[in-house]
């Protein structure tokens, strides 16, 4: 009888889906999830594959091994872009409606996408992977949500304008630790100038850098929290807004203390001047960490003797000088025409470049995901250790150009040049941004 029992049940083994699925040669993954259809999927992103010093390229090229390790039916037509090219790329083809299949996404697209019918939700994705779901740090899906529904995976936790500056130029003109006031920053940036340094560097050809990383927080530091608000539910004074004005004509301000070729460098171009000494600070966000230490390469002299501090508050201002823009600001996102296999590829793929692993990965190269994961930053550079400590005493307001009508962005982004260089005032800013503003609200 016990024969019997061990030769049935070694019959029902050999049947049995694990069996079976080992014969066919199938992996851990396939045989778990039981998806082993061949589907090819388009995808654009704003990164290469053969980037040297971008951490995101780091870790979605590891995130393409898992996927080709654990699912080798899913091929990948990949087409990468640098970040200013790829949203205007994108641009072209939401105007087109010939996106990819899977792509990046702004928080600002996501309304007219989804009016448009070009963008599929996560909500179901969120729903059926609770691992997966649960592991996305508080309130990062934030800038993904439109209307009660999740539009993008959360890929990153930024932290926009900062400023990273040599300590030692610095301390040069009496400054050993980051002015603390306004008045203080204009008196160490007077002096950095007399000394023969650009004080402030900025890249800004992309247009996006002077709203992200300067006005995200300078405008807060002017109108504080419910300036937000208004803009959104076209409400207050909207770009008239007087509080807000302030933080514009800071911005104003500010602009005798940067490079004049401001608007002709992109966000990666200013590293190397401030690399050889020429500027003595840059303003960027928590990207930036990654590419810095790559570009420094086997010299990370000036790296090591780099802090990372926010712009202060400022007389007259409702907003706190410990509070920056800050989120995911983009997300993973798929075409919302995908149906089928074609669809759940989509969804494995988008789970393995936001996942736990995706974040460790870009923990490794100095970056942040938008999951929290225990590593020790230190051992990368006391730079991003620095950050890392800073992040724990300020607070995040919301990233304006992630959410405003994209007209009104471009109308603030190409003001913002035409004020830093001096011909335009910070209230025929906001007249202009206001007109096309309000053609919004009709």
């Amino acid at each position: 009888m016990k024969k019997k029992i061990a030769v049935l049940l070694s019959v029902l083994l050999a049947c049995s889906p694990a069996a079976v699925y080992a014969e066919e040669g199938l992996t851990e993954a396939q045989q778990e999830t039981g998806f082993t259809e061949e589907v090819t999927l388009d995808v654009a992103m704003m990164w290469s594959l053969d980037s040297t010093t971008d951490a995101k390229s780091y870790a979605l090229n590891n995130a393409l091994e898992r996927l080709k390790e654990d699912y080798p039916n899913i091929t990948i037509n990949y087409d990468g872009s640098v970040h200013d090219d790829y949203q205007t790329i994108m641009m072209t083809y939401m105007a087109s409606d010939s996106l990819p299949d899977v792509f990046n996404v702004k928080g600002s697209w996501i309304p007219n996408m989804v009016a448009n019918g070009q963008l599929g939700t996560i909500d179901e994705f969120l729903e059926a992977d609770e691992e997966w779901a649960s592991g996305f740090t508080n309130n990062i899906l934030f800038d993904m949500e439109y209307d009660g529904h999740y539009y993008g995976a959360p890929f990153q936790n930024l932290s926009c304008s900062l400023i990273i500056y040599n300590k030692e130029i610095y301390s040069s003109v009496g400054y050993d630790t980051f002015p603390q006031t306004w008045d203080e920053l204009i008196d160490c940036f007077t002096k950095l100038q007399e000394a023969g340094y650009v004080p402030l560097g900025m890249g800004n050809s992309g247009q996006w850098v002077a709203n992200s990383c300067v006005f995200g927080a300078l405008g807060y530091r002017g109108a504080g929290d419910s300036w937000y608000s208004d803009i959104m539910n076209g409400t207050g004074d909207g770009f008239l807004d007087a509080n807000m004005l302030q933080g514009v004509e800071k911005m104003a301000e500010l602009s005798q203390f940067m490079n004049e070729n401001m608007n002709s460098l992109d966000q990666f171009e200013v590293m190397p001047p401030y690399l050889r000494g020429e500027y003595a600070s840059y303003v960027d966000g928590s990207w930036t960490f990654g590419t810095l230490i790559a570009t420094a390469g086997e010299d990370q002299s000036v790296v090591e003797k780099s802090g990372v501090a926010v712009f202060p508050a400022f007389e007259g201002g409702l907003g706190a000088g410990t509070t920056i823009p800050g989120g995911a600001g983009w997300g993973q996102a798929y075409n919302a025409k995908l149906t089928g296999a074609k669809k759940e590829a989509a969804r494995i793929f988008i789970k393995y470049i936001s996942d736990e692993q995706w974040c460790m990965d870009l923990a490794e190269k100095g970056d942040f995901g938008g999951m929290s994961v225990d590593y020790d930053y230190g051992q990368i550079s006391p730079l991003v250790a620095e950050y890392v400590a800073l992040k724990e005493t300020i607070t995040n307001s919301q990233q304006y150009d992630c959410h405003f009508d994209t007209s009104v962005i471009d109308a603030m982004n190409v003001g913002f040049q035409e004020l830093l260089l001096g011909e335009i005032s910070a209230e025929e800013w906001g007249g202009n941004v206001q007109d096309e503003y309000e053609m919004t609200l009709e």
